[in-house]
């Protein structure tokens, strides 16, 4: 009997991989939330111009913007369960404003002068790829530095460009430099083409998912109907563990405390949220804490709204409505951003009657940053929604003090950890992680005859558990 904590890409991945035929376990999901999704959730949001009833309002997808061409295994698990067809784009991006704006779509003063700077960029690729077991404990900020590439480039460029397509944040320079190589020269996993005159030279392929509680509802319900359980707004407030099982327990939705014997737990929700469970329960271990330790948790906020003039403002933004994603970088520390999409652009059902754009701008680390944000910009009038995050830090320490410690405590004292946390900040390391926690428990993998997706479930599995695929 295993039991999975969270519901949400990792916790519902891991449960559906345990439910394929010839798999004898008994699962059962426990998410806190009275849905499944996790923090990918599907919000109806009201017409600002309009009055409240359903017909002035349009859903949008939060929590998650899209996928790229790369998600195989996501892209593989929303067939299987009969979910809709994501609606694939070409990413239009507008970084910075004025004189520093440059487009991925067209040519622009900034990246010709920094055409040095962008041929150069290519040689120090080769050098990180050559010796990437020295590499992967350089930050970007440190390997750019090395390769004498101009601050300039470093901020406005590659830091902006790696916060938006790779979800780094405000932390991208402390990102190991391997990983940047990575994203750039594998031909599996990059989103676009490096051109050594325009840096990027084509819009990439990405797409939308459809509506995330459609899409999570499909998986649920494939979940009970393969002989899972799927139990939602329950609260886990202990997880003990000893030598003949594990002990969950956990607050129902009517308050009353109930209680899950099993064999195994897999933690599909963040690390603070696991350490206060087993620190309730019967604790935890040394290597348990060491990873903890080292996986730091920002608090960031997204407001949604149709406030254009605040766009306008802040970006560039094309009078055709084109571009779909837009990063912002502070005039007294160019490396740090703020991000904004243009939902209308991006995700199909985001259209309200009146025919008003709805935006989402992202504001990054509370703690630190806050002084800078330009949320207070935007007219509370245009605000439909506001949601605050509590995300992982891509640090140096994440890399090299966390991410390589995992395959000892994974399957440790009957537990799994499974979650983006354990590597970078996608939806598909997510579903991955929670393919890889399923196998641990005797589960096969689930698409061996997709190549790309085997592929990236192999490299998971090697550098998060350190083994290697049953076949």
């Amino acid at each position: 009997r295993v039991v999975i904590i969270g519901g949400g890409a990792a916790g519902t991945a891991a449960a559906w991989a345990l439910t394929q035929r010839d798999v004898d376990v008994d699962v059962e999901i426990l998410e806190c939330a009275p849905a499944l999704g996790g923090v990918a959730t599907t919000e109806r949001i009201r017409d600002v111009s309009l009055d409240e009833s359903a017909s002035s309002s349009c859903v949008i997808n939060d929590g998650v913007q899209g996928g790229a061409t790369s998600y195989a295994n996501t892209l593989a698990l929303m067939r299987a369960c009969d979910v809709a067809q994501p609606h694939w784009v070409n990413v239009k991006v507008s970084f910075g404003k004025g004189a520093n704006n440059w487009k991925n779509t067209c040519e622009s003063a900034l990246i010709a002068s920094l055409a040095k700077d962008v041929k150069k960029f290519k040689r120090t690729l080769r050098w990180i790829s050559r010796f990437e077991v020295i590499y992967a404990f350089i930050s970007v900020e440190r390997a750019l530095r090395m390769h004498g590439h101009s601050k300039e480039f470093r901020d406005r460029v590659v830091y902006a460009t790696t916060a938006l397509f790779f979800g780094t944040g405000n932390q991208t320079k402390n990102v190991s430099s391997v990983l940047l190589a990575r994203v750039f020269n594998d031909d599996r996993l990059r989103l676009y083409e490096y051109d050594d005159e325009r840096f990027m030279s084509s819009a990439p392929r990405m797409f939308a998912f459809p509506e995330f509680g459609t899409m999570y509802g499909n998986i649920g319900d494939a979940i009970v109907k393969r002989g899972g359980a799927v139990t939602v707004s329950a609260r886990v407030t202990a997880v003990e563990r000893g030598r003949r099982g594990a002990r969950v327990t956990f607050i129902d939705a009517s308050g009353a405390k109930r209680v899950r014997e099993c064999n195994k737990v897999i933690f599909a929700c963040n690390t603070e949220q696991s350490e206060a469970m087993l620190n309730a329960g019967s604790g935890t271990s040394f290597m348990e804490r060491k990873i903890f330790r080292n996986i730091k948790y920002y608090d960031d906020v997204s407001v949604t709204h149709r406030d254009e003039a605040y766009m306008r403002r802040h970006y560039d933004v094309a009078e055709d409505g084109s571009d779909m994603y837009f990063i912002k970088t502070y005039d007294d520390d160019a490396s740090k951003v703020e991000m904004s999409f243009d939902l209308t652009a991006y995700q199909p059902f985001a259209k309200g009657a009146s025919g008003e754009r709805v935006y989402q701008s992202i504001f990054l680390n509370a703690a630190d940053e806050a002084a800078k944000w330009t949320k207070d910009d935007i007219d509370p009038g245009a605000v439909v929604l506001t949601k605050w995050w509590r995300q992982f830090g891509h640090t140096v320490r994440h890399f090299t003090r966390a991410v390589p410690f995992w395959r000892f405590v994974q399957n440790k004292r009957r537990t799994l950890y499974a979650g983006s946390y354990t590597l970078v900040n996608t939806h598909e390391i997510a579903v991955l992680s929670g393919f890889a926690a399923a196998h641990r428990c005797g589960a096969p993998y689930p698409f061996p005859d997709d190549d790309l997706a085997a592929h990236q479930f192999d490299t998971y599995l090697a550098i998060n558990h350190g083994v290697k695929r049953r076949r």
